[in-house]
């Protein structure tokens, strides 16, 4: 079975999701993306979110053709869609950083790091930047568990 990995861009239609939306999301896509064979990081900034999706081509083209369907994103980028030869977010189904709510430590050193405006980090245009971005984003997950938009990290993602 060949694999994939996606990464993509969007803005949620509303300014920050709530705290009851993100747990659904995560209950949702957690349990679906595990039944499907789908890894990955969601990373959220403010309105803006970068997700990446690991997992059989299949599948991920399906997920994500869901998200661009989805009526909660907005400007929906695609960044890279290809074959998967290492894995970087195999560990779970679904993990979301919420960047805002990162110890002060890990923010700091994001927020110099990366381009801000108004205290959200800016998702980066430029794929190099994007991967440092969500490798460093898995890094602070890995690093400080909590809990849906009251700690640093938390698992997660949209479907």
């Amino acid at each position: 079975m060949q694999r994939c990995r996606l990464i993509y861009k969007s803005k949620s239609t509303s300014d920050v999701p709530s705290n009851d939306e993100i747990r659904d999301i995560m209950r949702t896509a957690t349990r679906h993306n595990a039944e499907k064979g789908i890894n990955g990081l969601l990373v959220l900034s403010g309105d803006r979110f970068l997700q990446v999706l690991e997992g059989p081509y299949r599948e991920v083209n399906a997920l994500f053709s869901r998200i661009v369907r989805d009526p909660r994103h907005q400007e929906v980028e695609l960044i890279t869609f290809e074959a998967l030869e290492t894995h970087y977010f195999d560990n779970w189904s679904m993990r979301l950083v919420d960047l805002y709510d990162l110890p002060s430590g890990p923010r700091e050193l994001l927020t110099k790091k990366y381009t801000n405006r108004n205290g959200s980090i800016t998702i980066p245009d430029h794929i190099h930047e994007v991967y440092s971005l969500l490798l460093d984003a898995k890094a602070a997950c890995a690093s400080s568990p909590g809990t849906p938009r009251t700690g640093s990290a938390e698992a997660a993602s949209t479907g």
